[in-house]
């Protein structure tokens, strides 16, 4: 009787942690819904005839956190687009910023965030970067 007690909480725990976090790549996602991708990984926005795959970062010169730079940098991603065809994008965002970048792509609103942002002496590997988005339609 414990055992089948310490299971369904574990199993409810389990639940509640991933109904608050963003959906992981490799499934789908729903529009106006966080979804986090790894370079590589792939997304199917539910209900709609879009695939969003996350290809690369492209370039990373965003200044680092506890530096002082003449110039903020950026984060470019390509990540591809798949609806009535194929299209890569380049997804730029500017340094110093918690904001979340935006970009308008057939009818689609997109926001989006590269992380881990970058510190000084620490080097990022490619398979730290995640890209963090939203989609949701132009209204």
């Amino acid at each position: 009787m414990q055992r089948l007690l310490f299971v369904l909480t574990l199993s409810i725990t389990a639940l509640v942690l991933t109904s608050c976090a963003p959906e992981m790549g490799g499934g789908t996602a729903k529009l106006g819904k966080e979804f986090s991708l790894s370079i590589g990984e792939s997304v199917a926005i539910k209900g709609e005839n879009l695939k969003v795959t996350f290809l690369k970062v492209l370039e990373d010169s965003r200044c680092p956190k506890g530096v002082q730079c003449i110039w903020e940098g950026r984060a470019r991603s390509l990540v591809s687009f798949v609806s009535n065809n194929m299209t890569d994008l380049e997804l730029t965002e500017p340094g110093l910023t918690d904001s979340l970048a935006q970009y308008t792509f057939q009818g689609y609103f997109i926001t989006f965030h590269l992380l881990p942002y970058p510190e000084a002496g620490k080097e990022i590997t490619a398979d730290q970067y995640r890209l963090t988005m939203f989609v949701n339609k132009v209204k």
